[in-house]
C-alpha cells in the first residue's frame, strides 16, 4: 500500500480491529517492525500511532521497555504534525504506566511541557487533557508555575469553544489541590466567574469545582465571596431550560451548602456582635446574684413574745356560721350582741340585698364623754372631743358616749362619780 490514505485507514481501523486475533508471538515479529518502518514517515505517523499506542497498552513492562520504548524516544524528540502530537498527548498516560520513572522526567515530561508553550489551539487543548491524565506524575511546582499560566492563557483565547472550555475546566478541576490559597483567589476565581454558563455540561464542570471549594477551608471559598460573586452567577442557572434534573439537583445542593454556610457563620458572628456591646442588662444576672432579695439572713427570734394571727374570713363564711348559730339557739361563737360580729351579723340580715362586697367589717369607733375642764381631754365647750382609734384612719370620725378620761377630785379631795358609760 504506496497510497498514504489507504495506509492511514488501515492503520487507524483494521489493524486495531485485529491485533486481538494475531498471536502475541507475530506482534513482535512482523507487525511491530513494519509499525517502526512507517512511524519514520510524517504524513502517515498519527495514524501509525493508534496501533502502536495499542500494542503499548496491551505489552508487559519488559516487552515496552525492550522493544518499543527505545523507538518512542525518538518520537518524542522528533519534529510532528499537530494530528500525531495530539495523538501522543491524548494516549500520554498510557505510556506513563509503562514508562520507568526515571524516563519520565527525561524522555516523556518535556514533551508535555512543549505542548503548554505550543500556539495552536489543538495542541494546547490536547497538552490540558494530558494534564489531567497525568496529573500523579506531575509536582506541585510544574503545575503552578507552568500549567496554570498556560490554562489561563487558553482559557482567554477560547471562550466560545465549548470543546476547549471543557478541558479548560477538566484541568482545573484535577490540579486544584496543588495550587495555593493566593492562586485559587486570585486566578483562579476570577477565570471561573467569567465562563459562560450556557451549555449544561459547562454549568455542571463549574457547580463540580466550586463543590470540591466548598469542602475545605484551605481554598479560601470564604461566605462573603460566596454571598457577593458566586451565588449571584449561579442562581440564574436555576431556571436555565437546558438542565435535566440530575443537573438541577447538582446545582441546587451546591447553592443550598453556601447558604448553609452563609448562616452558620452570619449566626455565629452575630451572637459574637451581641455579647460583646455595652448594655445595662450586661452585668444584671451579676446584680440579682449579690441583691438583698437573695441573701438569706438568719431568723431573729424575741425571747417570750407570743404572736397571735387574726383571724380572717370572708362574708359568706360568716353569713354561713350565724346561720348555724341562730340554728343553735346561740350568737356566733359565744359574742354577745354588742360585739361588733354580731353588728355586723344584724347589718347582714337587715340589709339582704346588700353586696357581699359592701361588708366589711369596720373598726369600733370611740366617743369621749364629756368631762370637767380639769380634765384631760376637756373641752370648754361642752361639746365631746372627737377622739379617734389608732386602727382608724383620719378621715373616719364618729362619736362614742364612752368616755375614757381617768376620775377627777375636786378642790376639796373629794372623788366625783363617773359618768354613765365610763365602765370602760
Amino acid at each position: 500500500m504506496k497510497d498514504p490514505t489507504q495506509k492511514t485507514h488501515y492503520y487507524r481501523s483494521t489493524l486495531r480491529e485485529v491485533l486481538p486475533f494475531i498471536p502475541r508471538k507475530l506482534w513482535w515479529q512482523h507487525i511491530w517492525p513494519n509499525l517502526q518502518q512507517e512511524m519514520r514517515a510524517d504524513e502517515v505517523l498519527a495514524a501509525v500511532l493508534q496501533p502502536a499506542l495499542t500494542l503499548v497498552q496491551e505489552s508487559s513492562n519488559t516487552e515496552y521497555e525492550a522493544i518499543i520504548l527505545p523507538t518512542f524516544k525518538t518520537v518524542f524528540v522528533a519534529p510532528k504534525s499537530i494530528q500525531a502530537t495530539v495523538a501522543l498527548l491524548e494516549n500520554l498516560h498510557i505510556i506513563l504506566e509503562k514508562t520507568p520513572r526515571d524516563d519520565i522526567r527525561t524522555e516523556v515530561l518535556p514533551l508535555l511541557f512543549n505542548a503548554l508553550e505550543s500556539t495552536t489551539i489543538q495542541v494546547q487543548s490536547a497538552a490540558l487533557v494530558a494534564v489531567t491524565n497525568v496529573y500523579d506524575y506531575l509536582d506541585d511546582i510544574t503545575i503552578k508555575k507552568l500549567v496554570l499560566p498556560k490554562l489561563k492563557s487558553v482559557f482567554e483565547k477560547n471562550q466560545s469553544d465549548l470543546k476547549i472550555m471543557g478541558n479548560v475546566l477538566q484541568c482545573v478541576e484535577r490540579t486544584l489541590d496543588k495550587l495555593d490559597k493566593s492562586q485559587i483567589i486570585d486566578e483562579v476565581l476570577p477565570l471561573l466567574l467569567e465562563v459562560r454558563l450556557t451549555d449544561p455540561d459547562i454549568v455542571v464542570r463549574v457547580v463540580n469545582i466550586y463543590r470540591i471549594m466548598l469542602c475545605d477551608k484551605k481554598y479560601g471559598l470564604t461566605v462573603n465571596i460566596m454571598a457577593t460573586k458566586v451565588m449571584p452567577t449561579l442562581l440564574p442557572q436555576t431556571v436555565n431550560p437546558s438542565l435535566n434534573l440530575e443537573q438541577f439537583m447538582i446545582l441546587l445542593e451546591v447553592l443550598q451548602e453556601m447558604l448553609d454556610q452563609i448562616d452558620r457563620q452570619q449566626r455565629n458572628k452575630l451572637k459574637l456582635d451581641n455579647l460583646s456591646l455595652p448594655s445595662p442588662d450586661r452585668h444584671r444576672p451579676l446584680r440579682h446574684q449579690f441583691s438583698s432579695d437573695n441573701m438569706n439572713a438568719q431568723q431573729f427570734n424575741i425571747p417570750n413574745l407570743r404572736i397571735d394571727q387574726r383571724k380572717t374570713s370572708s362574708a359568706e363564711d360568716m353569713a354561713r356560721k350565724n346561720s348555724t348559730g341562730t340554728r343553735r339557739g346561740s350568737w356566733w361563737f359565744g359574742g354577745s350582741p354588742s360585739s361588733p360580729d354580731s353588728n355586723f351579723l344584724r347589718v347582714v340580715n337587715a340589709f339582704p340585698n346588700r353586696r357581699l362586697s359592701d361588708n366589711t367589717l369596720m373598726t369600733p369607733k370611740i366617743r369621749i364623754a364629756p368631762s370637767c375642764a380639769s380634765s384631760p381631754g376637756g373641752t370648754p365647750g361642752g361639746g365631746l372631743p372627737i377622739r379617734r382609734h389608732s386602727s382608724i384612719g383620719p378621715q373616719e370620725r364618729r362619736g362614742s358616749n364612752i368616755n375614757l378620761s381617768p376620775p377627777t377630785v375636786s378642790s376639796k379631795g373629794v372623788a366625783l362619780p363617773r359618768c354613765q358609760g365610763c365602765s370602760l
